[in-house]
């Protein structure tokens, strides 16, 4: 084990708990489909109930690192699916009020295993395991802070005036804590070296994607299209670099398959970010396949990436799984690469990629034989 805190033995072992989790991220990938049939905007309801519910209640748990979730995090998962009813009925306010709470429950966790000034982050002996895992957990607390902010700004005090500073922009902030511990996972099969440069390139990797994110958003906040490309394009380069290296020094297990067609998946969100970027300065193309590529750059992302880490974090105690690897992510990437984003257009298309998304969980939340 290369983690320095190993993951408890009976982390989700509870085939109860899988259920539950399982119900919450079927519930989030039909409501993406959902206005095929009521045109009532479910995209926010269909990205809380993945990236904050499911995915902020992974990392809660994984951070406690006991054998079974503590009543704070069960009831962060309780608020969390009633702060997403909220936002999606646009009763802001109380969303806001419950966004606080979230907040503090999230930080009374992190507490736990982490300083409250983030130190460990600038310090080279702490593993870039525990730092992505830091940098998760303190990013969903601060994403809960700022959005109930912009909620409160926007619904009532108007201080800040910018038509970039929306919810739904904030929203999505939800999806990079997850998307950091995606990263925590991958990095726990590659072996910390005693090579200078293997050990500075690690740390390039972490800085580089953490801080990165956060500049492409305030890229996007203050809308520079020239900035949007150019950092957009370091992080595909960066990830493309990140992918060789974990091809390179990932130890050969079973999860290494999952976690680099998850590696795929965010090379692909880069590709079709920059093209989004680029698009958006050709209106008549963007009228015609704007809405297409971004649909695609947000499965790619949420339930191609960060779902891969998020598996492999969830069945740890149980690899080598009893399924066909290759069969598995062939699945996935038909899911997800093809159907999912077709699908939002398409009732036909949906109802294809529900069932092929449901088939693929099914290999990693049934019974072990």
């Amino acid at each position: 084990m290369i983690l320095r805190d190993p993951i408890h033995p009976q982390f989700f072992k509870g085939q109860g708990l899988r259920l539950i989790l399982l119900a919450v991220m079927v519930s989030a990938f039909i409501f993406g489909f959902a206005d095929l049939v009521s045109n009532r905007n479910f995209e926010r309801l269909h990205i809380f109930l993945f990236n904050l519910c499911s995915g902020g209640f992974v990392i809660l748990y994984h951070t406690e690192n006991t054998a079974r979730p503590s009543p704070r995090t069960f009831g962060f998962l309780a608020l969390s699916l009633l702060y997403a009813i909220f936002a999606f009925l646009q009763i802001y306010l109380l969303a806001a009020v419950l966004s606080l709470i979230l907040a503090v429950l999230v930080e009374s966790i992190r507490l736990q295993k982490f300083s409250f000034l983030p130190l460990d982050l600038f310090s080279t002996r702490t593993p870039v395991v525990d730092k992505f895992h830091h940098a998760s957990i303190l990013c969903l607390s601060i994403s809960l802070v700022i959005a109930a902010f912009v909620v409160v700004n926007n619904d009532i005090l108007h201080w800040i005036a910018n038509k970039n500073m929306t919810l739904n922009l904030f929203f999505l902030g939800y999806s990079f804590p997850l998307s950091l511990m995606a990263m925590s996972v991958m990095f726990s099969f590659i072996p910390e070296g005693p090579a200078k440069v293997h050990r500075i390139l690690i740390q390039v990797f972490f800085w580089f994607i953490t801080l990165g994110v956060v500049v492409f958003f305030l890229f996007i906040l203050f809308d520079f299209p020239l900035a949007k490309f150019l950092i957009a394009t370091a992080l595909f380069v960066v990830v493309a670099v990140m992918l060789i290296f974990f091809l390179r020094y990932g130890r050969a297990v079973q999860q290494k398959h999952f976690l680099a067609s998850g590696m795929f998946f965010l090379l692909g969100t880069g590709v079709s970010g920059v093209a989004y970027i680029v698009l958006a300065r050709f209106p008549e193309a963007y009228h015609d396949y704007g809405r297409l590529l971004l649909n695609t750059h947000g499965y790619l992302a949420l339930y191609g990436w960060s779902l891969s880490g998020m598996l492999v974090l969830i069945r740890w105690n149980d690899f080598p799984l009893r399924v066909n690897s290759l069969g598995a992510i062939s699945l996935h990437w038909i899911a997800l690469g093809l159907f999912a984003p077709l699908g939002k257009t398409s009732l036909t298309m949906a109802l294809i990629a529900i069932l092929l998304y449901l088939l693929f969980l099914g290999h990693f939340f049934q019974r072990d034989r």
